[in-house]
């Protein structure tokens, strides 16, 4: 048979090719190898050993640890605190310990430390990170950062024993422990700074690992050797600091069988695993994402608050001789020569703090310039206005303290956007194309007081829209039109607010303990008729007020509140409770539970907010302030609202919450759509120092 000659040519230049794909044989990697040493790893195929093993063996769980400097300086607090720039970290170092088990108890290690200056390493790591174990760091804010600077995605099951610890012992380190019979101002500052110092080493790794008998072997050298890499320069890095690299994970692999086991004997293993551990991931993804701010107003703004205070100091000084407006001294000695300083008597003792100012601000009129003074010194040493805090990537990074009070709620610092005064609200923006809005539980401590104590009278009040209104109109009747008394909730608060505000002080003053001379001073009455107040409010709710009594008790013998997920606060001995601790043992049931629920929500809302691009902000009390683009800024506010009450409804379903949605002024956080808020006080403060100072 004869080809034609094309057919000639193609046939002799064909290859043949095989159907079956070609297969990558894997080679059983020896698991006594690698556990007999650290491997430094540098390159692609040592990676990709690494990988090889990971997927090989049967772990149960990985301990990583990250070393670091950062590429822009510090902004010096304080002697003991620097805050860096989380955006500008360089990763240096990763080290992982593998953990494999045996069925006697015992197990391996396998130890890895991986030089992060080499890029081509990162889509092992990717490989590693999607392994389905739990991921254990110490202090894993920090770790994370350097795989979200890297490109990495975390690993969805992160467990932080820093942040066990914290929640394993809290309540135990209050200050007010230590400061009951001192009465020394001084002594109480020591005692604060005492407990602060004492909680940093209490849950420190080298702590840790001492509580739980494992050996840390770089004890004596951890603070040197962690400030090498601060300063490291780029060098070959050392046999120990490589070393010391490797140790960091596996103490956090080895401390983390035995946290499983402390947290199931603590019964807060359900809320670790469900909310706690989930939210290490949520709150420093919110510190990474930072917060924009507008930098032209902070300069502008800056200008006017620095001459207006400086024209109030020397009218304070001309005019009354004051030229402190802090000094205690001098404001004593000033009004003790008016006659008034009995008026700033407080507890035995002589107070000029905002609150008391502002009650006495009519007795004199260096008063309205002390309290103008002292605001406009707030205001410009808010951290909000230091221009140090902005970021490379042009925002704020605040440090978000996850369990930073013993309630379980956050806190915030550096700058404190948690506290963060109402009219500088508006210096938050949002980047181009975006806006800002806030999604609000209303009254929800209340309702969640109501499903805790198991009051129905009070859920029911709840779930009619405005609990404070409804109260009003059982507790008033006597003194309401018929038609008044069926009111919806919005119309009674806008006709009657005085009956409304005395509901709302005596239901928080239940969930906060508040005694009988606070109820009187926020109602501005006498102490007997907050006293005959709030004892008739309580006949409202006789199941309420047995079951208080009874939790204060049983809480107080056992010796710590518990949320509805198990997280306790403790008490730091047993014995006589005191007034405090009674307020708390039943308040922290209430507080920690809508922590809780605030905690779960933020976490599924950081998942369901990737999709859009968006972000929360700022975690704030009862609130998400958010991030969105424009173009879907009304679906991420409809997913906000709907995630927060099915997540409340998901933990009390006898509970029919509202939220408020704050999206009028999405060029900026504001309070009630008033972006200008912060312009309008500086130029009411303008126009009364022109009266003032002719």
């Amino acid at each position: 048979m004869h080809l034609l000659n094309q057919w000639t040519d193609r046939v002799a230049g064909a290859s043949i090719k095989s159907v079956v794909p070609m297969i990558d044989y894997k080679v059983p990697k020896s698991p006594e190898y690698y556990a007999e040493r650290i491997m430094f790893v540098e390159t692609r195929e040592e990676a990709e050993n690494m990988v090889d093993l990971a997927y090989q063996r049967p772990l149960s769980h990985i301990g990583f640890d990250t070393e670091f400097r950062y590429d822009s300086p510090g902004v010096v607090i304080d002697k003991r605190s620097t805050v860096f720039d989380p955006r500008s970290i360089r990763p240096l170092l990763l080290s992982l310990a593998m953990t494999e088990p045996f069925g006697d108890g015992g197990g391996r290690l396998y130890r890895f430390v991986i030089d992060l200056r080499n890029r081509e390493l990162l889509p092992h790591l990717r490989k590693i990170f999607q392994l389905p174990y739990h991921f254990c760091a110490h202090y894993a804010k920090v770790e994370l950062f350097c795989l979200w600077k890297l490109g990495l995605a975390e690993s969805p099951c992160i467990w932080d024993s820093f942040i066990f610890e914290k929640a394993l012992h809290l309540g135990r380190y209050h200050h007010k422990y230590k400061i009951q019979n001192r009465k020394d101002e001084m002594q109480t500052i020591l005692a604060k700074e005492e407990v602060s110092e004492k909680k940093k080493f209490s849950y420190s790794l080298v702590a840790s690992c001492q509580r739980y008998g494992i050996t840390y072997a770089m004890e004596n050298s951890k603070e040197r050797l962690q400030k090498s890499f601060l300063i490291h320069g780029g060098e070959k890095f050392s046999k120990e600091q490589i070393e010391y690299s490797a140790e960091d994970a596996v103490a956090a692999a080895k401390i983390f069988p035995l946290q499983i086991d402390k947290a199931a004997r603590a019964g807060i293993l359900r809320h670790c695993e469900k909310v706690e551990m989930d939210w290490v991931t949520t709150n420093s993804r919110i510190e990474w994402d930072g917060v924009r701010v507008d930098v032209g107003k902070i300069e502008s703004v800056t200008k006017v608050l620095e001459s207006c205070k400086e024209k109030i100091k020397k009218q304070l000084y001309d005019e009354y001789g004051i030229c402190n407006i802090q000094s205690h001294k001098q404001l004593a000695e000033f009004f003790k020569s008016c006659g008034l300083l009995n008026k700033f008597k407080i507890k035995g003792k002589y107070s000029f703090d905002k609150e008391i100012l502002k009650k006495n601000v009519s007795l004199h009129p260096s008063i309205p310039l002390l309290r103008a003074a002292r605001r406009a010194s707030d205001l410009l040493a808010d951290k909000i206005m230091d221009p140090r805090f902005i970021g490379v990537d042009g925002r704020v990074h605040a440090d978000h303290r996850q369990l930073g009070t013993d309630t379980g709620r956050q806190t915030s610092r550096w700058p404190n956007f948690l506290g963060l005064d109402r009219i500088l609200r508006p210096l938050v923006i949002p980047e181009e194309g975006y806006g800002i809005g806030e999604v609000d539980w209303s009254q929800v401590e209340v309702g969640i007081a109501a499903a805790i104590y198991h009051d129905t009278a009070l859920i029911d009040m709840f779930n009619s829209g405005d609990v404070y209104s409804a109260m009003a109109q059982k507790f008033f009747k006597s003194d309401l039109l018929e038609n008044d008394l069926n009111l919806p909730g919005h119309e009674f608060k806008k006709k009657y607010p005085k009956f409304r505000n005395q509901m709302k002080s005596c239901t928080l003053g239940i969930i906060y303990g508040i005694t009988p001379i606070g109820l009187a001073e926020t109602l501005r009455t006498t102490k007997n008729k907050a006293t005959t107040l709030f004892d008739q409010f309580m006949e409202m709710f006789p199941d309420l007020k047995y079951v208080l009594e009874s939790t204060a008790q049983t809480s107080g013998i056992r010796g710590y509140g518990c949320t509805s997920t198990g997280l306790r606060r403790y008490r730091e001995k047993l014995g006589r409770v005191s007034r405090w601790e009674r307020n708390w043992l039943t308040n922290h049931p209430v507080q920690g539970s809508a922590a809780v629920v605030f905690k779960d929500a933020g976490n599924r809302l950081m998942k369901l907010y990737k999709r859009y691009d968006a972000r929360i902000v700022i975690p704030l009390h009862d609130a998400f302030i958010f991030e969105a683009p424009m173009d879907c800024f009304e679906k991420v506010t409809e997913i906000t609202e709907h995630v927060m009450c099915e997540t409340l409804q998901e933990h009390f379903p006898e509970l029919h919450p509202q939220v408020e949605a704050n999206i009028f002024l999405p060029t900026c956080w504001n309070k009630d759509g008033d972006g200008y808020v912060l312009e309008r006080w500086i130029e009411e403060l303008e126009v009364s120092l022109k009266e003032i100072i002719k």
